[in-house]
Order: C-alpha cells, then sequence, then structure tokens
C-alpha cells in the first residue's frame, strides 16, 4: 500500500513539472541581446562636406543605444562593443515586434553645447526602426538616419556676444529631445524660460564653433535677445543631417560718413575673415597724406565711425607678401588660409580693379575691389595704413604690369606729404543684427 501510495505522489510530481515547463506563457523569456546598427552617411566619427553640405557620422566605441519596442514602455540600453551593441539585461519578445532605436539616447540635451565636433558627435541624434517585426532572437538589425542639424556657428569677432537660442514657433526655448514612442524619431522638448544650446565669452574666442539643433521643425535662431535673430527657419525647419553656417553678427552692411561740411552719405561695408576689420568699399573721394589719413574721431575725413587700418588690421595681407612665390607674376592669388586676389578690369567702367575675397566660412562669398584708372604699364592698387618708419607711411600695395603682379605688401618708401588713396575701416569693435541695416547679407 505505501509503494502505491509513494507511486502515485511520484507521478502527480512529474505531472506537475511537465505543466510548469509547456508554452503556457510563464517561460521567462531570454535575456541578452545583441544590435547591428548602421547609420545613413556613414564615415568618421564626425565630418562635413562643403561641396554637399552634408554632416557625416560613425558609431564609437562604448557609444550607447536606447533601444524599445512597441510592447514594452521602457528602453534597454545597448553599448558598442567595438563590433556590435549588446546588451545583457535585453529581453526577446514573446512574438514579433515593431523595435526602435535612438542614438545617444531617448534623451538628447541640447544646452550649453561646447561647440567642438566631439560633442556634435556625442549629441548627433539618430533613430530608426526594424525593417521587419522580429522576436529578436537572432539579434536585431537596425539602420538610424538623422534627426536633427548642425549650425556652424562663426563668431566674428573678439567682441560681440555669442549665446546662441533656439525658439519653436510657439515661443518657447528648445532644451533637448526626447524619443517618441513606437517612432523612430524625435519631439522637441521646450522650456518656458531662456535656456541657451551654445555660448561664448564677448572678449575673445573669435572662431568656428558647432552646434546642435533640432531638424524638421520651424526653429527660430537668436543670439543673446530677442532683438538679434539670426535666422528663421520655414515651417518644414532645417533638413535632417545638413549643416548651416550662421554668423553671430553681420559680415556686410552700411554705415554714415560724416563728411567735411557736415553732409553724410551711406557707405557699404564688408569684412573678408574672422576678426578682421570693417572695409569700406569705396575710398575717400580724395587722395590724402598721410597726416590727414591717421586723424581720428570727428577730424578724420568720414568722421568718428571710420578711421584708416594698421598693418595689424590688414595681417593676412601682410604675411601673404612674405610668400612670393604665391603671388609674383601671377594675375589671381590663391593660397590656402588666405584671401584670394584676382586682377580685374571694367572696361565699361574704365578701370582695373584687384578684387579680394573672403576665405573662410560665412566669408567666402564676400568681396571687396582695389580700383585704378586703366592705363598701360604699370597700375597701383594701394591705401594707406597707420604705421610709420621715420618721415615715411607705410601703405599697402599691390603693383600690377602686363596683367600680372609684379609688387605685394607693405611699402615703407612713401613720404607722409605725398596724397595716397585712403579705405577707411569702421571704428566700431563689433555690430550686431539688431543695431545694423545689411545691405548684402541675406
Amino acid at each position: 500500500m505505501r509503494k502505491f501510495l509513494y507511486s502515485v505522489f511520484m507521478l502527480a510530481a512529474v505531472v506537475l513539472a511537465a505543466c510548469s515547463n509547456d508554452d503556457n506563457g510563464d517561460i521567462q523569456p531570454k535575456r541578452g541581446m545583441t544590435l547591428n546598427a548602421s547609420v545613413e552617411n556613414l564615415s568618421s566619427r564626425a565630418t562635413m562636406t562643403d561641396e554637399s553640405g552634408t554632416w557625416k557620422f560613425a558609431f564609437a566605441q562604448d557609444d550607447k543605444v536606447s533601444v524599445s519596442n512597441n510592447k514594452i514602455s521602457n528602453y534597454y540600453t545597448f553599448t558598442n562593443n567595438g563590433s556590435q551593441f549588446t546588451c545583457a539585461q535585453a529581453e526577446v519578445t514573446k512574438e514579433d515586434a515593431d523595435w526602435y532605436a535612438y542614438f545617444p539616447g531617448n534623451e538628447v540635451d541640447l544646452t550649453n553645447q561646447t561647440g567642438n565636433f566631439a560633442d556634435v558627435a556625442n549629441k548627433f541624434a539618430v533613430a530608426g526602426k526594424t525593417a521587419q517585426t522580429t522576436t529578436g532572437e537572432n539579434g536585431l538589425s537596425i539602420t538610424l538616419k538623422p534627426k536633427v542639424a548642425v549650425l556652424r556657428i562663426v563668431k566674428v569677432d573678439n567682441y560681440g556676444p555669442c549665446d546662441i537660442y533656439l525658439k519653436t514657433a510657439d515661443g518657447k526655448y528648445v532644451s533637448g529631445l526626447k524619443a517618441k514612442t513606437n517612432d523612430a524619431g524625435y519631439d522637441v522638448v521646450t522650456s518656458d524660460t531662456k535656456v541657451s544650446v551654445f555660448s561664448k565669452e564677448s572678449n575673445g574666442n573669435a572662431g568656428i564653433y558647432y552646434v546642435i539643433v533640432p531638424a524638421d521643425v520651424k526653429i527660430s535662431i537668436y543670439n543673446t535677445d530677442d532683438n538679434n535673430r539670426i535666422k528663421a527657419t520655414k515651417e518644414a525647419g532645417l533638413p535632417a543631417g545638413r549643416y548651416y553656417t550662421l554668423t553671430t553678427g553681420p559680415t556686410t552692411g552700411t554705415e554714415t560718413a560724416t563728411l567735411a561740411d557736415g553732409t553724410t552719405e551711406t557707405v557699404d561695408w564688408v569684412q573678408l575673415w574672422i576678426g578682421g576689420p570693417r572695409f569700406a568699399v569705396k575710398n575717400v573721394a580724395e587722395a590724402m597724406t598721410w597726416h590727414d589719413a591717421v586723424k581720428t574721431g570727428s577730424n578724420f575725413a568720414w568722421g568718428e565711425k571710420w578711421c584708416i587700418p594698421s598693418k595689424a588690421d590688414i595681417k593676412p595681407f601682410v604675411d601673404l607678401a612674405d610668400d612670393v612665390e604665391a603671388w609674383a607674376g601671377k594675375s589671381k592669388i590663391t593660397k590656402a588660409g588666405y584671401p584670394t586676389f584676382e586682377l580685374k578690369t571694367d572696361a565699361q567702367e574704365g578701370y582695373n580693379y584687384v578684387q579680394i575675397t573672403g576665405y573662410q566660412p560665412g566669408y567666402n562669398k564676400n568681396t571687396l575691389n582695389l580700383y585704378n584708372k586703366i592705363s598701360s604699364g604699370f597700375n597701383t592698387y594701394n591705401f594707406w595704413t597707420s604705421d610709420q618708419v621715420d618721415d615715411k607711411g607705410c601703405e599697402f600695395q599691390i603693383i600690377e604690369n602686363g596683367g600680372v603682379i609684379v609688387g605685394f605688401g607693405i611699402s615703407n618708401a612713401t613720404y607722409k606729404d605725398i596724397p595716397v588713396l585712403t579705405r577707411p575701416i569702421l571704428t566700431a569693435k563689433t555690430i550686431l543684427w539688431s543695431n545694423q541695416y545689411i545691405t548684402n547679407n541675406k
């Protein structure tokens, strides 16, 4: 009898064990998953192409990707081990699901960016979805597409403000991004109070910086306050995966010149490089002695808003003169890192001129002309600087003969009482978008 009861109990135990292991939905899901993640425009960590305006990107070791699916409400964090992304805690689904991946995560903070390439790569938000539903049993494969744009911010001088913030169409301040639920994209996170995406001290720091901003949504971009709006996008916003050059202030514009008789005229000006002087686009009407040219304030020919440049102001011109091979015998000077100089003729107006073109992002469409009447033989394109050597003033000269450049640089051989053309620059250390009427910078 005892043997019979024992056998019954053993049989019951076997039956219970079998029930606990059948496919009744109580099986613990498999943990540990892999993700093969790829991105559009694959390249090195962070690069840009001026030809296409495309920002390229690639994953790096230890990058993290947030992954979810339409069966759960949480996110798994997958880490790049160098060949693929893995997550020991991720669970496969019991039935096929849509899976979504977000880099650098399901939340992206866009405030107080550093402005360098590394920070852009770390915040370059991309997202994607599996091409087909899957449990993930055999791993995931997802192509991620850019969901942001990159601003190439040019701080135009060492004196002006650089406090960049963004507003949405409803006037909210942009602070970040948040992954959309069951969607391969991000929503814009906003703040009711001002937050900046990038800032630099006013003094110093002229240069080029890079900032991540939301794509495909209307935004307005400001510097310091609402009076200094740099750009407002169209309703569709900036296309994702591309970069756009913006300057913290205008690089062309107009200013008033006050003449000796008290009359005024409006003069266009242009800046040719970051931190460079803002040149008038024309000379003072009459040639001047060095003594008159170096006058300042209301005593200068155009009044207190203008003066003549020093050699330090035109340092790229001075430095280029040292490379004789770059300019001697040329009709066009093109050396990387310097403005371009090209001899041209306007036969209709009756003068020759040297066209100088800016050489940095935000400046490569800006031009300045130095002109002279058409004549055979030598032609000189020049202007006074405020420097001097003993009893002689220093002038910048470009000398042409037979359609090529035969002289270039600073001349210390002109006596101060000899009249020379004068090309003024603005005395203002910085120009804001809000206080300058812009004629050429669209």
